[in-house]
């Protein structure tokens, strides 16, 4: 479907909304109804944008899946203190967003069609912290593979926590908290 400037604005709009929503109650209250009203639009614009409920999460965890790996470029990633920095932004500054994120992440338990999209979250994860890190002389392509995927469960850990309990809540904590997480398993990464 082609857009035009004002369908796209529309578009975005019930984007935001429906990361809205999910902050404020949850997943449960994703309706068209409560993400058009969030909106300021018709009812109408949001069925006719976004056919079905799943539709709408759907693009919703792509675009939050789009702006949380924007946030782990591996380039911006030199060392754990840019990692924590980028943690506590996304984790921290941004909070609701990235609770509403997480939401739509665990609703991708119960519903097949957001998994691809969860995926990719996880997928930018273990990329970052690949280009981040270097492998250490001799390791096997499986273990680093290995290494790199609980290092990323690792941090999806550590930023649960965050949202959870609030800490570490600067990033100098959050770096100390990455350290004796990722050197058992990144034993490369910088000091």
């Amino acid at each position: 479907m082609s857009l035009t400037e004002k369908g796209r604005r529309r578009r975005e709009a019930l984007l935001d909304a429906v990361v809205l929503v999910l902050e404020r109650e949850g997943p449960g209250a994703v309706t068209h109804r409560a993400v058009a009203a969030q909106a300021g639009v018709p009812v109408s614009a949001a069925t006719y944008y976004f056919a079905t409920i799943d539709d709408l999460l759907i693009e919703a965890l792509r675009r939050a899946v789009e702006e949380e790996t924007a946030l782990l470029q591996p380039d911006a990633l030199a060392d754990t203190a840019d990692l924590a920095r980028a943690l506590h932004d996304y984790a921290v500054q941004r909070r609701a967003t990235a609770v509403a994120h997480y939401e739509l992440l665990l609703l991708a338990t119960r519903r097949p069609a957001l998994r691809p999209d969860a995926e990719r979250w996880y997928a930018s994860l273990e990329a970052a912290l690949d280009a981040g890190f270097p492998s250490t002389a001799g390791e096997h392509p499986d273990e680093r593979a290995q290494r790199l995927a609980s290092a990323a469960m690792a941090l999806d850990g550590l930023i649960l926590r965050m949202l959870w309990r609030g800490e570490p809540s600067t990033p100098a904590e959050v770096e100390r908290s990455l350290e004796p997480l990722l050197r058992p398993l990144l034993p490369a990464i910088a000091r």
